[in-house]
Protein backbone atom coordinates (compact mmCIF):
# COMPACT_ATOMS: atom_id res chain seq x y z
CA UNK A 1 0.00 0.00 0.00
CA UNK A 2 3.26 2.83 0.61
CA UNK A 3 4.50 1.99 -2.75
CA UNK A 4 1.36 2.50 -4.41
CA UNK A 5 1.21 6.40 -2.86
CA UNK A 6 4.23 7.95 -4.31
CA UNK A 7 3.19 6.18 -7.67
CA UNK A 8 -0.41 7.73 -7.78
CA UNK A 9 1.24 10.73 -6.72
CA UNK A 10 3.89 10.59 -9.44
CA UNK A 11 1.17 9.42 -12.02
CA UNK A 12 -0.93 13.13 -10.73
CA UNK A 13 1.84 15.18 -11.12
CA UNK A 14 2.25 13.95 -14.85
CA UNK A 15 -1.30 14.45 -15.44
CA UNK A 16 -1.43 17.90 -14.28
CA UNK A 17 1.47 18.68 -16.57
CA UNK A 18 -0.15 16.61 -20.05
CA UNK A 19 -2.98 18.62 -19.21
CA UNK A 20 -1.56 21.58 -18.24
CA UNK A 21 0.49 21.75 -21.81
CA UNK A 22 -2.81 21.57 -23.60
CA UNK A 23 -4.17 24.91 -22.75
CA UNK A 24 -3.92 27.21 -25.87
CA UNK A 25 -1.74 29.59 -23.65
CA UNK A 26 0.61 26.40 -21.98
CA UNK A 27 1.10 24.65 -25.69
CA UNK A 28 2.11 28.35 -27.29
CA UNK A 29 4.48 28.99 -24.02
CA UNK A 30 6.17 25.23 -25.03
CA UNK A 31 6.44 26.16 -28.58
CA UNK A 32 8.56 29.25 -28.08
CA UNK A 33 10.66 27.41 -25.45
CA UNK A 34 11.55 24.45 -28.16
CA UNK A 35 12.17 26.76 -31.10
CA UNK A 36 14.70 28.61 -28.41
CA UNK A 37 16.18 24.88 -27.38
CA UNK A 38 16.63 24.41 -31.43
CA UNK A 39 18.39 27.67 -31.91
CA UNK A 40 22.58 27.52 -31.82
CA UNK A 41 22.88 30.60 -29.38
CA UNK A 42 20.30 29.28 -26.97
CA UNK A 43 20.96 29.68 -23.22
CA UNK A 44 22.55 27.76 -20.81
CA UNK A 45 19.87 27.75 -18.71
CA UNK A 46 17.28 27.13 -20.96
CA UNK A 47 15.87 23.16 -20.29
CA UNK A 48 16.03 21.27 -23.67
CA UNK A 49 15.97 17.62 -22.16
CA UNK A 50 14.87 15.02 -23.65
CA UNK A 51 11.81 15.10 -21.14
CA UNK A 52 11.09 18.52 -22.09
CA UNK A 53 11.29 17.60 -26.28
CA UNK A 54 8.81 14.49 -24.92
CA UNK A 55 6.28 17.18 -24.20
CA UNK A 56 5.94 18.44 -27.76
CA UNK A 57 5.25 14.78 -28.92
CA UNK A 58 2.58 14.30 -26.38
CA UNK A 59 0.71 17.44 -27.82
CA UNK A 60 1.48 15.96 -31.37
CA UNK A 61 0.11 12.59 -30.30
CA UNK A 62 -3.10 14.36 -28.43
CA UNK A 63 -4.07 15.55 -31.84
CA UNK A 64 -2.29 19.22 -31.78
CA UNK A 65 -0.51 18.95 -35.53
CA UNK A 66 0.53 22.90 -35.28
CA UNK A 67 3.80 21.27 -33.66
CA UNK A 68 5.16 18.82 -36.18
CA UNK A 69 6.30 22.31 -38.16
CA UNK A 70 8.42 23.29 -35.34
CA UNK A 71 9.56 19.48 -34.93
CA UNK A 72 10.80 19.20 -38.53
CA UNK A 73 12.37 22.28 -38.18
CA UNK A 74 14.31 21.01 -35.47
CA UNK A 75 15.62 17.95 -37.30
CA UNK A 76 17.48 20.04 -39.73
CA UNK A 77 20.13 21.64 -37.09
CA UNK A 78 19.81 18.95 -34.19
CA UNK A 79 22.25 16.27 -33.10
CA UNK A 80 23.13 13.87 -30.97
CA UNK A 81 20.12 13.01 -28.85
CA UNK A 82 18.14 14.94 -30.04
CA UNK A 83 18.60 13.56 -33.52
CA UNK A 84 17.77 9.98 -31.97
CA UNK A 85 14.23 11.28 -30.72
CA UNK A 86 13.53 13.34 -33.77
CA UNK A 87 14.30 10.11 -35.70
CA UNK A 88 11.76 8.09 -33.56
CA UNK A 89 9.28 10.56 -33.93
CA UNK A 90 9.50 11.36 -36.96
CA UNK A 91 9.28 7.37 -37.91
CA UNK A 92 6.24 7.27 -35.48
CA UNK A 93 4.51 10.17 -37.48
CA UNK A 94 5.77 8.80 -41.40
CA UNK A 95 4.51 4.92 -40.07
CA UNK A 96 1.09 5.98 -38.53
CA UNK A 97 0.16 9.23 -40.78
CA UNK A 98 2.56 8.93 -44.01
CA UNK A 99 0.11 11.80 -45.58
CA UNK A 100 0.85 14.21 -42.54
CA UNK A 101 4.17 13.25 -42.93
CA UNK A 102 4.61 13.77 -46.59
CA UNK A 103 2.56 16.97 -46.11
CA UNK A 104 4.97 18.50 -43.38
CA UNK A 105 7.98 18.24 -45.96
CA UNK A 106 6.46 18.59 -49.33
CA UNK A 107 6.97 22.29 -49.87
CA UNK A 108 10.08 22.10 -48.31
CA UNK A 109 13.65 22.01 -50.91
CA UNK A 110 14.86 18.67 -51.61
CA UNK A 111 17.74 18.74 -49.30
CA UNK A 112 15.36 19.32 -46.21
CA UNK A 113 13.16 16.35 -47.92
CA UNK A 114 15.90 14.24 -47.75
CA UNK A 115 17.45 14.72 -44.50
CA UNK A 116 13.89 14.33 -42.63
CA UNK A 117 12.91 10.99 -44.75
CA UNK A 118 16.18 9.87 -43.98
CA UNK A 119 15.98 10.99 -39.84
CA UNK A 120 12.59 8.91 -39.94
CA UNK A 121 13.99 5.67 -41.83
CA UNK A 122 17.36 5.54 -39.36
CA UNK A 123 14.77 6.16 -36.24
CA UNK A 124 17.36 6.43 -33.43
CA UNK A 125 19.99 5.28 -35.25
CA UNK A 126 18.76 1.88 -35.54
CA UNK A 127 16.94 2.17 -38.74
CA UNK A 128 13.03 0.60 -38.58
CA UNK A 129 11.91 -2.59 -37.24
CA UNK A 130 10.99 -4.48 -40.43
CA UNK A 131 7.13 -5.12 -40.13
CA UNK A 132 6.75 -1.57 -39.84
CA UNK A 133 9.58 -0.52 -42.70
CA UNK A 134 7.78 -3.22 -44.91
CA UNK A 135 4.23 -0.84 -43.94
CA UNK A 136 6.32 2.52 -44.29
CA UNK A 137 7.61 1.57 -47.92
CA UNK A 138 3.76 -0.16 -48.76
CA UNK A 139 2.27 3.27 -47.76
CA UNK A 140 5.32 5.58 -49.84
CA UNK A 141 4.68 2.97 -53.06
CA UNK A 142 1.11 3.68 -52.74
CA UNK A 143 1.19 7.59 -52.42
CA UNK A 144 3.92 7.90 -55.17
CA UNK A 145 2.03 5.61 -57.45
CA UNK A 146 -0.64 8.02 -58.25
CA UNK A 147 0.17 10.81 -60.67
CA UNK A 148 -2.63 13.26 -59.50
CA UNK A 149 -1.65 12.82 -56.25
CA UNK A 150 0.08 15.94 -54.65
CA UNK A 151 2.34 14.09 -52.41
CA UNK A 152 3.61 11.65 -55.10
CA UNK A 153 6.57 13.34 -55.87
CA UNK A 154 7.59 13.53 -51.64
CA UNK A 155 6.67 10.31 -51.15
CA UNK A 156 9.32 8.92 -53.77
CA UNK A 157 12.25 11.03 -52.25
CA UNK A 158 10.64 9.76 -49.03
CA UNK A 159 11.04 6.01 -49.83
CA UNK A 160 14.31 6.22 -51.48
CA UNK A 161 16.16 8.19 -48.45
CA UNK A 162 13.86 5.30 -46.00
CA UNK A 163 15.48 2.47 -48.02
CA UNK A 164 18.91 4.26 -48.07
CA UNK A 165 18.38 4.26 -44.18
CA UNK A 166 17.94 0.81 -43.91
CA UNK A 167 20.04 -0.91 -46.56
CA UNK A 168 22.42 -3.01 -44.52
CA UNK A 169 25.20 -0.96 -46.01
CA UNK A 170 23.20 2.23 -44.70
CA UNK A 171 23.83 3.43 -48.62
Amino acid sequence: MTCKLPLLALLSVALNISLMAQTPKHRAELVRKFKACIQPTRPATLDCSEDFVTNLFDLYDHGDRSVLKPLLDAGLSSDGALSEELGWFYSNVLSKNPRTFLVGIRSRPLKQKRQLCGMAGAVDGSGMESVILNHVRHSLRVISSRPNDPLSVAARICLMHVNRANAPNGR
